[in-house]
């Protein structure tokens, strides 16, 4: 049932008319006594809004009272008299902005003609006032009273015979109880609690584990007490005396002498006391309770089941159990329980149908039963098949159903929240939600309020969103490697809530389902599952559209909808985000209520200079539009504008001026310094100064600031997490061979400048052009940095201090070419706690350097992982790291080694461009028995790989590539029983593979690549049982195959690619019915695809290529009924056999395809097909009419469902 949240939406009205702005405009238009009477009549609406919204759910007159309350046109017209002056400049005074609009006869008539319009509005407002008395509405002051509705109550008895899938979970929270724990100070007793949805199990479990007898013997005492809503210490302690020993407490005792009774009941005794559906937050409630539990004995339990993550953190002792929802054939279980209660089987149509409703269920139990008992009464294949196309909030509404139960969580949220969930119905099941996206939306729409003056709205924003999440309305989060939210979803049954009480006014536009009520639509998203991302035009008719999604688009719109500008005038949002769009046309001006305009991932070159007259655009997503050049140059005029998001806009050379004027702007992921020589053009670095910029921010082209105070932009005060400072080129930085020293001073003044904040996660500097490192990298400032680039500072002779950065993680820095010593100044003054929390280092291309020190005997990088190496030819030495896992030693001098021999921590080795002959590999493979993934490349002179290989017993993955003098590989090969993954490339002395492999019984791929003198196959391959790939690529020699294939019972691809003199496929292949991929290419040896291929029927791909002597295709071709792809290129024998068959056979070519059923019609029309195939490899010089690459693929289709 959809409800009526109007206060978000009249507080903005509310605000609009009470803004000094309109007052003014009024006072001088003449119109001020109705702009008054407006203000006066939602000021008393709003007194008494609180109690009509929770009413309406009972009273179906006052819901439609509410209805008639909408102030939709209200905030349109308000909106109305804005604009002019938000044309003004943002710096000029108030007088001065009323000034400049009223002088002007135009805004003056246009006032007055919507004064009429403003009068309608008003008097229809005083009529639902006068009307307010019908429903004795009360005004609410303060804290909320409890929502009206009946309290669910529960008990400690297990009700259900059986309880499905929770044994898991069961067993962990038995354990917990069961626990002996130290006690620690401070810590009055154990609190575990279960989080989870409404309907998820939550009571159930907590019955299960309350009856167990193990739980019943470990305690003396059980308590069992329903808490709800009111959480109401008094009536808490009552129920637990009650429970414990089944007397009603009385209840005219003073809460003193209640006291002193739970305490004599709790005194030294072992209790479980379970609190069921806790919603309190208010921790001063929960602390008057938790000093009467520490009066029980040690290893005393409380569980708490709770639906809010945010109660279950505040007053959990221990992490909380988060109940998940059961798989799709353990609800099916509960399903069949209710809908068949005596197991009949009368009628077995219904249980396919039964397993797809179950699947709506989202895992919810509550959700299952509930479905199951609708169902028990409906016989009919065709009632089934109605609730399975029916969306569950249409079939769910009954009492003790599942959204009952979760709107109990929707009625706890204030009125803000209940708006903010409303929207999130405008996208459909399972969509990826980007979290600032979402709050850039609710912005856009009046969502969000003002509430503080320190807090931006999108701070608000934020707050409002952790609070759906901690109460579960959002899940599956993901977060970016600072810990920060950046993206979720919504469970199914969730969304069902959603939809419920969103009501006509949002809808979702997929399937060609269209809305029932096209002039309450407010809210769209259009699904685009077709083939075009067209919007339909039906939909053209919801005239009062505010929001317009366009999701998934598959095609390209090329440009916006003209239609689209004259229907949906009241758009406060558009996203046409990926639709293709290639040109904005100069009409989208009339989209004068824009506030947030997504054109991100489309060609658009350049944008049309109206858009500079989106007065009240907040957000221009422009991300990913690769193609763009330029931006209007009038950009500053918008002045409201708080996100500009231009990241991966690559041909962006410059940007306009005067970004200075956008006192609200926080989101610039990129900004360009501009070269010109116009002072005024230039000053754009400064112009950063008083801008609130948060989040990202990479500055490109300093190189063009020519004079020191223009690097003013005040950084240090921004909330940034991530800044790039560049100079010259990406990749190459400033090309400094001349002796500049003007560019490398002022680029050391230009950083200097440019100090960070001090809560900065990420700093990157490339192209850097000066000799040393700014002061505030050489000092303890930012103390909070996570993630350092240095790239390309090529005339930088020493690295900054960063050793006692106790955050630090990664450190990558290349092209360091001037550094010749890794000293002191690197780790710094503190040498106790040198890189505490480095994970991470990466030195690339430092020519010069020769020494790394080691200033505290192998403790300066206790928790470094993962160490890269890679064009150093000069340095010989490395310091001591004692818990490096991954290693890269890439175009380094192999005296190198020596430093490693004594690690034994490696899983992961990598080897690369070494030019001697490693002799040490030999004692760094012995120390490192963990291995799992091994590579060496490149490295020309290796002729052997040690015995030590088959030490290396955890080793899952080896590659060998480019070593052109390796001779042979040890023995002990075999002993790798743990191998997953071999690799040899490119290895011309290696005249065998090894002689057996059969001990590599995890093997799954195995791959020989351009080994020039291997003749045959390694023996022992009929032993790997789990290859599933096995590729043999650029093999010249290679003679046969080996006979043995049967066992093979997992493989799935096999690849022959460039093996001349091969003949033939050996026979056994035929017994892999695993093989779902085959490929032969260029074998011109072969001249037969051989007729047992047909045996391989779970073939989905088969492509022969540059087999010139391959004939014909084996016969009954359609007995592969999975075949999906045919590819055939470059065999002309076979194309001269399939043009003879079509030219036996003219008569089919013009046949439809759907007639073709015979096995020889199919067969014909595969050949037919790879004909046509054939022929379309030179278009130019053929039919286009008979010659598509379609034919092929219509072909199989035909060939595969026929065959079935």
């Amino acid at each position: 049932m959809a409800e009526i949240v109007l206060a978000p939406l009249l507080q903005v009205v509310f605000e609009k008319v009470a803004s000094r702005i309109l007052k003014e405009i009024a006072h001088r238009c003449g119109f001020n006594d109705e702009i008054q009477k407006l203000q006066r009549a939602l000021r008393m609406i709003q007194a008494v809004l609180e109690d009509a919204e929770e009413g309406q759910a009972t009273d179906k007159a006052l819901k439609l009272w509410l209805t008639e309350l909408k102030a939709y046109d209200a905030d349109d017209l308000v909106e109305e008299f804005t604009p002019e002056a938000l044309r003004q400049e943002n710096d000029s005074t108030f007088t001065q902005q009323v000034s400049n609009i009223i002088p002007s006869l135009n805004p003056v008539i246009t006032y007055l003609r919507k004064l009429p319009e403003l009068t309608q509005i008003r008097q229809r407002l005083d009529v639902l006032l006068e009307e307010r008395s019908c429903f004795k509405l009360k005004e609410k002051i303060g804290d909320k009273d409890m929502k009206r509705g009946q309290k669910r109550e529960t008990g400690s008895f297990v009700i259900e015979p059986e309880v499905i899938g929770r044994e898991e979970d069961k067993e962990q929270i038995i354990g917990m109880l069961l626990l002996t724990t130290e006690r620690r100070a401070g810590r009055f007793v154990s609190v575990i609690p279960i989080v989870g949805l409404g309907g998820i199990g939550k009571t159930t479990l907590a019955q299960t584990v309350y009856n167990d007898e193990r739980v019943m013997r470990n305690f003396e005492l059980r308590m069992w007490v329903c808490v709800n809503e009111d959480f109401n210490v008094r009536k808490i302690l009552n129920l637990m005396i009650e429970s414990a020993t089944g007397r009603r407490c009385d209840d005219l005792l003073g809460m003193d002498a209640l006291q002193f009774q739970v305490r004599d009941l709790l005194l030294e005794r072992r209790y479980l006391l379970v609190l069921d559906d806790v919603w309190n937050e208010d921790e001063d409630e929960w602390d008057k309770l938790k000093m009467l539990l520490k009066f029980g004995a040690e290893e005393s339990k409380v569980i708490v089941t709770t639906r809010s993550a945010k109660v279950a953190a505040k007053v959990g002792t221990v992490s909380s159990h988060p109940l998940k929802g059961l798989s799709d054939d353990e609800c099916w279980v509960l399903f069949k329980q209710r809908a068949f209660p005596h197991g009949q089987k009368d009628n077995p149509n219904l249980f396919p149908i039964g397993k797809q409703i179950v699947k709506k269920c989202g895992g919810v139990p509550l959700a299952a039963k509930t479905l199951g008992g609708l169902m028990r009464f409906k016989i009919e294949p065709a009632e089934w098949l109605c609730v399975q196309e029916s969306d569950l909030w249409n079939i769910c509404e009954e009492e003790n159903g599942i959204l009952p139960v979760l709107r109990l969580s929707y009625s706890r949220l204030p009125s803000h929240l209940k708006g903010c969930f409303m929207y999130c119905s405008i996208f459909p099941k399972n969509y990826v939600i980007k979290k600032d996206e979402l709050i850039h939306l609710w912005i856009a729409e009046d969502l969000i309020h003002h509430t503080e003056e320190r807090k931006s709205l999108e701070d608000i924003g934020n707050e409002y969103f952790n609070n759906l999440l901690w109460m579960l309305f959002f899940e599956d989060v993901k977060k970016n490697d600072v810990g920060d939210v950046i993206e979720c979803k919504m469970h199914g049954i969730i969304h069902d809530l959603a939809k419920s009480v969103a009501g006509e006014e949002y809808f979702v536009f997929e399937g060609g389902c269209m809305p029932r009520n096209l002039t309450k639509l407010r809210y769209l998203s259009v699904v685009c599952d077709s083939g075009s991302c067209s919007i339909p035009e039906a939909l053209y008719k919801a005239k009062k559209l505010r929001t317009l999604i366009l999701l998934y688009p598959k095609g390209d719109l090329g440009e916006i909808p003209t239609q689209l500008f004259s229907s949906f005038r009241y758009l406060r949002v558009l996203d046409l985000g990926n639709c293709g769009i290639k040109r904005v046309q100069n009409t989208i001006s009339c989209l004068k209520y824009l506030r947030y305009l997504n054109l991100s991932n489309t060609f658009i070159e350049i944008l049309p200079e109206s858009i500079c007259s989106l007065h009240n655009l907040q957000v221009l997503n422009l991300s990913g539009c690769s193609d763009l050049i330029e931006l209007p140059r009038s950009l500053a005029r918008l002045l409201q504008l708080r996100h500009l998001i231009i990241n991966g806009c690559e041909r962006l050379t410059r940007l306009p001026g005067n970004f200075g004027r956008l006192h609200f702007l926080q989101t610039l992921p990129l900004f360009i310094v501009s070269n010109e020589t116009d002072l005024r053009e230039n000053d754009n670095l400064v112009g950063l100064r008083r801008l609130k910029l948060k989040g990202e921010l990479t500055i490109r082209k300093l190189e063009n600031v020519k004079r020191e105070f223009l690097a003013q932009a005040n950084l240090v005060e921004k909330n940034l997490h991530s800044l790039e400072l560049s100079w010259g080129d990406d990749h190459e930085g400033l090309n400094l061979n001349m002796n500049n020293d003007f560019i490398c001073k002022m680029g050391e003044n230009v950083l200097e400048c440019l100090q960070p904040p001090e809560n900065l996660k990420r700093l990157s500097l490339k192209g850097y052009p000066g000799f040393c490192f700014p002061r505030w990298m050489r000092t303890l400032i930012l103390l909070g940095l996570t993630k350092l680039e240095l790239i390309n500072c090529k005339r930088c002779e020493h690295l900054p201090t960063l050793g006692e950065l106790p955050f630090l993680e990664i450190i990558y820095m290349r092209g360091m070419k001037a550094v010749k010593v890794i000293g002191r100044e690197f780790y710094g003054e503190d040498t106790r706690r040198l890189f505490q929390s480095l994970k991470e280092l990466t030195l690339i291309d430092f020519p010069d350097l020769e020494l790394w020190w080691s200033i505290s005997g192998g403790k300066e990088y206790p928790s470094l992982v993962k160490l890269t190496i890679n064009k150093c030819p000069r340095l010989l030495n490395l310091p001591q790291f004692p818990s490096v896992k991954h290693l890269e030693l890439r175009n380094c001098h192999e005296a190198l080694l020596r430093s490693l021999v004594n690690v034994s921590s490696l899983c992961i080795l990598v080897i690369d461009v070494f030019t001697g002959q490693l002799v040490l590999l030999d004692t760094l493979l012995q120390n490192n028995v963990n291995l799992m993934s091994l590579t060496i490349s490149s490295c020309p002179k290796i002729r052997y790989i040690p015995p030590s290989l088959g030490n290396l017993v955890n080793l899952k993955t080896l590659t060998i590539r480019w070593c052109e003098e390796l001779v042979s590989l040890p023995l002990q090969l075999q002993n790798l029983s743990c191998l997953q993954s071999l690799e040899i490339c490119e290895c011309h002395s290696l005249s065998a593979p090894p002689q057996s492999i059969s001990g590599l019984i995890s093997l799954k791929y195995l791959s020989i690549e351009n080994c020039s003198h291997i003749r045959s196959l390694p023996i022992g391959l009929e032993h790997l049982s789990s290859l599933e790939h096995l590729m043999i690529m650029y093999c010249p020699s290679l003679v046969f195959l080996p006979n043995e294939w049967q066992n093979l019972s997992m493989l799935r691809s096999l690849c022959i690619l460039s093996c001349p003199q091969l003949s033939s496929l050996p026979d056994s292949i035929q017994y892999v019915r695993t093989l779902r991929n085959l490929e032969i290419h260029g074998c011109p040896g072969l001249n037969v695809l051989p007729q047992w291929i047909i045996n391989l029927t779970l073939l989905r791909s088969l492509a022969i290529s540059d087999c010139p002597n391959i004939t014909p295709l084996p016969d009954s071709l359609q007995c592969l009924t999975n075949l999906q792809r045919l590819s055939i290129q470059e065999c002309p024998r076979l194309e001269e056999h399939c043009k003879k068959n079509i030219e036996s056979s003219s008569c089919h070519r013009n046949r439809p395809h759907s007639d073709l059923t015979s096995p020889s019609d199919l067969q014909l029309l595969v050949a037919f097909s790879i004909y046509l195939f054939l022929e379309c490899r030179a278009p130019e010089e053929r039919c286009k009419e008979d010659a598509s690459e379609d034919c092929l693929t219509i072909a199989l289709f035909v060939l595969r469902e026929d065959a079935d």
